[in-house]
């Protein structure tokens, strides 16, 4: 099973690349802490943006 490495993902996509949840990703989209664009009813994560953040977000804890 292969990694998808495309930059911006599906929530679905995003999941298995990232191990985070499906809710997490919608809520955070939704509330805007998750990095992301919306085309139509379809949100595409930008996962290396979201590893980037996460990471910072560790480093400060």
């Amino acid at each position: 099973m292969a990694i998808n490495t495309a930059p911006f993902q599906k929530i679905g996509e995003a999941c298995k690349t990232t191990g985070l949840s499906q809710y997490f990703l919608r809520r955070g989209c939704k509330e805007g802490t998750v990095p992301h664009i919306n085309s139509g009813g379809v949100y595409y994560i930008n996962v290396p943006a979201l590893l980037r953040k996460l990471g910072a977000e560790e480093a400060e804890a």
